[in-house]
C-alpha cells in the first residue's frame, strides 16, 4: 500500500463512532458514515423526507442511500491486515508523531514522511496523553451541557410557539364568536322587524282588498239592475231609472283611491353596512365596568357623591389637604377605587358640556402630592379638553399634542385598556351605538394602574360641571 501510515485506517473510519465503517453509506455531499450511526444521529426527517448531514448539514435522503460496496470492500481488506503494524512498512507502530497526531513505525519516523517532526516513543506518548484524558472528558461534558441547554431552549420555544398559537386561535375564536353572535342577533332583530312589517302591511292590504271586493260587487249588481230597467215600459222605466241612478251616484261618491302603505325597513346599502360595523365594534368592547370614585384620593375641593359615581369641584373654600399620600393636594383630581392590573377593561365618563377635564390612567406607584407632570414617563396617560374646544393628548413632550378638532365635542368619553396588547384608546361615546376614535397610546404599561380623572379647577363657576361614571344601567349617581 502506498498510503501514508494510519491515513487509510483514518479514511476508512466513521467520523461518528471512530470505528471502521460498518455497512458504509455515502451521502450526496460526499461524506460517509456507518448506516447505523447515521440513523442514530440523523433524527426525524423533515417534511420533504430530507435530513441534514452530520458533518456539513447539507440535506440528504437517508432512506434512498444504498451501501457503498467499494468502501465496504476496502474496510474488509483493512480488517484482515495485521493490527498494530505500519500499513506501508509492516513494522510495529512504536513512535507517536505529535505534529500529525499519528502512530507510526520507526522507518516512517526516521526516513519517511514524518522525518523531522516532533516525535515521542509510543509508551511515553501513551502515558502523557492518558493524563490529558480527564481534561478531554471535561470539555466533552461541557460541550454536551451547552448543547443540552440549547436543546432545552429550543424545546421551550417550541412549547411557547404552541401556546402562542393556541392563545391566538382562542382569541380569534372568541372575537369571531362575538361577531357571529352579534350578527346573528342583529339578523334576528331585522328579521323580526321585517315579519312585523309584513304582518301589519298584509293585514292592512287584506282589509283594503276586502273593501274593494265588496265595492266591486255592488257595482256589478248595479250593472245588472241597469240592464233590467232598460226593458221596462215607459212609466216603470222612468220611476226605476231615477232610483237606480240616485243609488249609483251614491256608490260612486263613496269610492276612494286605493291606500298606499309606507313600508319602513332599513335600506341595505353601503351606509347600512357601515352602521352595522360601527354597532358591532361597540358590541365587541368589554362589558362596561362599574367604577366608583375613591373619596380618599380626591382633592379637598372635590365633592364625591355617596354612590361614588359623580364628582364636582365646589366653589366653597376647601379645607387643607391631609397628610395622606393617597390624596391629591395640588391637582384637582381623583382616581377610581378599582386597581386594574391585567386583561381588558372599558369604562365611560359623562363629561357633558364641561369645558376643561382630563381622563386616563395613573400608575399605582406614581406620586399624587404636589404638581403633576402629565406624561407617560411620570405614570400618567391622559387625554383632555382645554377651553371647551381643544382636545389634547398628553404625550412625552413639553406641550400636549393638539388633536384634530372633531365636528362635535364629545359629551361622553369611552376608555379601552388592554394590558396584553399595550393599548389605551379613547373614544367619543356620545352615540350609544357607535364609538368614534379620538386617540390611543400604544405601549405596555409598567404595572397596575388606577383610572384617573382630572376634574380641574371650577374657574369661578365656569368649570363647575361634574364628571359622572356611566354604568350599564342608568341609576342615581
Amino acid at each position: 500500500m502506498s498510503a501514508a501510515p494510519g491515513l487509510l485506517h483514518q479514511e476508512l473510519s466513521c467520523p461518528l463512532c471512530l470505528q471502521l465503517f460498518d455497512a458504509p453509506v455515502t451521502l450526496e455531499c460526499g461524506h460517509s458514515f456507518c448506516r447505523a450511526c447515521l440513523g442514530r444521529v440523523g433524527g426525524e426527517p423533515n417534511a420533504d423526507g430530507t435530513a441534514p448531514c452530520p458533518s456539513c448539514q447539507a440535506p440528504t435522503r437517508p432512506q434512498a442511500l444504498g451501501t457503498n460496496l467499494q468502501l465496504a470492500r476496502l474496510v474488509e481488506g483493512l480488517a484482515r491486515a495485521p493490527q498494530g503494524h505500519c500499513e506501508e512498512h509492516r513494522d510495529p507502530l512504536s513512535v507517536y508523531c505529535e505534529q500529525d497526531r499519528a502512530l507510526v513505525c520507526g522507518v516512517c519516523a526516521s526516513l519517511g514522511s514524518h522525518r523531522g517532526h516532533r516525535l515521542l516513543p509510543a509508551a511515553e506518548a501513551h502515558a502523557r496523553l492518558k493524563t490529558q484524558l480527564p481534561q478531554q472528558k471535561t470539555q466533552l461534558q461541557e460541550a454536551c451541557e451547552r448543547k443540552e441547554k440549547s436543546v432545552g431552549l429550543l424545546q421551550h420555544q417550541l412549547v411557547e410557539v404552541e401556546e402562542t398559537v393556541r392563545q391566538f386561535r382562542g382569541a380569534v375564536g372568541e372575537q369571531l364568536g362575538k361577531m357571529r353572535l352579534f350578527l346573528a342577533a342583529l339578523e334576528g332583530s331585522l328579521d323580526r322587524e321585517a315579519e312585523r312589517v309584513r304582518g301589519e302591511a298584509g293585514a292592512a292590504l287584506q282589509r283594503e282588498l276586502a273593501g274593494l271586493n265588496s265595492y266591486l260587487e255592488q257595482l256589478r249588481e248595479m250593472e245588472q239592475v241597469l240592464e233590467e230597467v232598460a226593458d221596462k215600459p215607459q212609466t216603470e222605466f222612468l220611476m226605476k231609472y231615477c232610483l237606480v241612478t240616485s243609488r249609483l251616484q251614491k256608490i260612486l261618491a263613496e269610492s276612494s283611491p286605493p291606500a298606499r302603505l309606507d313600508i319602513q325597513l332599513p335600506v341595505i346599502s353601503d351606509d347600512f353596512k357601515f352602521q352595522v360595523w360601527r354597532k358591532m365594534f361597540r358590541a365587541l368592547m368589554p362589558a362596561l365596568e362599574e367604577l366608583t370614585f375613591d373619596p380618599g384620593s380626591a382633592h379637598p375641593s372635590l365633592v364625591v357623591t355617596a354612590a361614588g359615581r359623580r364628582v364636582e369641584c365646589t366653589e366653597q373654600k376647601a379645607p387643607p389637604a391631609s397628610e395622606d399620600a393617597r390624596q391629591f393636594d395640588k391637582a384637582v383630581a381623583v382616581v377610581a377605587q378599582q386597581l386594574l392590573s391585567a386583561g381588558e377593561h372599558y369604562w365611560e365618563v359623562e363629561v357633558g358640556d364641561k369645558p376643561r377635564w382630563a381622563l386616563g390612567v395613573m400608575a399605582a406607584e406614581a406620586p399624587r402630592r404636589g404638581r403633576l407632570h402629565a406624561a407617560p414617563s411620570q405614570g400618567l396617560w391622559l387625554l383632555g379638553l382645554r377651553d371647551g374646544k381643544a382636545l389634547e393628548a398628553h404625550v412625552e413632550a413639553k406641550e400636549p399634542r393638539a388633536l384634530r378638532v372633531p365636528e362635535r365635542r364629545p359629551t361622553r368619553v369611552g376608555l379601552y385598556l388592554s394590558f396584553g396588547d399595550g393599548v389605551l384608546a379613547f373614544y367619543d361615546a356620545s352615540d350609544a351605538d357607535a364609538l368614534t376614535p379620538l386617540f390611543a397610546f400604544h405601549e405596555r404599561l409598567p404595572g397596575p394602574v388606577y383610572p384617573f380623572f382630572d376634574v380641574c379647577w371650577h374657574d369661578r363657576g365656569k368649570n363647575a360641571q361634574p364628571l359622572e361614571l356611566v354604568w350599564p344601567e342608568a341609576g342615581e349617581a
